[in-house]
């Protein structure tokens, strides 16, 4: 149970693929715990999203976690090719402490000491091909029992064979890419890179549909939030595509209609694309919302910029 700890981080196992020194020993059921494996290919990390015994532990005590998962470098580097894991993949997984003080810190968390370690192994000799093993002991562990909860929860969950990989943000694009992704996968919300690209290759009429579909599936996603939108539309504006810009731009004031800080960003999209009245139009209209604004100056630094552009674009 405590392999399947967090959110399958744990995810596949060790790569064999380029003849990986051999750590699972079939004879007895066991692995010998990796010494090197903070050398490996580091894919992802997760915050109080572990749910095995150790980062609940932690949690009924008032203190979060993080995993980190680890593969070897040649398992990494054939699923790039493949979008699949060859047999013998190991991967590992680090639960350590997440600590909130100290330092410069005043906000976040950052990592301290070990809690657990866990890993996965894929390996054709183990029946169902995957094994869950719980190295916290320091030497060689058994493989645990078919009976934990980490094989089913893996087996229902995992987006591409019995691994995580939805959470490895570099390898889940090379899994769509390849077409490896279970076709039963729930999936995850989408980023505002993949909602940029959806623009770039099909307009940006199709993407709305698709943005519309997960805000209405996962609408605490952070896709849903203005920033992330407004980042999208500014990205637009970075690549000199204003056109893009102001559909984007309209899009978020659609959606936080009370927004001035929405009414300042299409401003500025439909001026950079020329379209100076509406420009104007925008801006005007935007000074009406700034009592949605804390008085400070990003209320301060909205206002000027409304302002000014209301006047700049203002037709001679």
């Amino acid at each position: 149970m405590k392999l399947c700890t967090t959110l399958a981080w744990l995810l596949a196992g060790c790569s064999a693929a380029a003849s990986p020194p051999a750590r699972y020993d079939a004879a007895r059921d066991e692995l010998q715990p990796p010494a090197d494996y903070r050398a490996w290919r580091y894919l992802s990390s997760g915050f109080q999203i572990g749910y095995g015994p150790a980062a609940l532990a932690a949690a009924a005590g008032g203190v979060g976690s993080y995993d980190t998962v680890f593969v070897e470098p040649a398992a990494y580097a054939q699923f790039e090719r493949t979008g699949a894991w060859p047999d013998g993949t190991l991967f590992v997984l680090e639960i350590r402490t997440g600590e909130h003080t100290g330092s410069i810190v005043t906000t976040g968390h950052y990592q301290t000491d070990l809690l657990g370690l866990e890993a996965e192994i894929k390996d054709a000799r183990i029946p169902g091909g995957w094994g869950f093993f719980d190295l916290a002991a320091g030497g060689p562990a058994k493989r645990l029992p078919a009976t934990a909860a980490c094989y089913s929860c893996h087996a229902t969950n995992a987006a591409v064979e019995n691994t995580f990989t939805q959470f490895y943000p570099t390898l889940y694009p090379i899994a769509q890419a390849h077409g490896t992704v279970r076709k039963d996968f729930v999936g995850i919300p989408p980023s505002a890179s993949e909602i940029h690209d959806l623009i770039v290759a099909r307009g940006f009429a199709a993407a709305r549909t698709a943005l519309d579909a997960a805000v209405a599936k996962w609408p605490e996603a952070t896709i849903a939030r203005e920033v992330s939108l407004n980042g999208l539309g500014y990205r637009f504006l970075r690549e000199h595509r204003a056109d893009l810009a102001v559909d984007v731009l309209a899009d978020v004031l659609r959606r936080f209609p009370d927004s001035a800080n929405a009414y300042d960003s299409l401003g500025e999209a439909y001026e950079a694309a020329g379209k100076r009245d509406l420009a104007r139009e925008v801006s005007e209209r935007g000074l009406a919302k700034l009592e949605g604004i804390p008085a400070g100056p990003r209320r301060d630094a909205i206002a000027t910029s409304l302002r000014e552009r209301a006047a700049r674009t203002r037709t001679p």
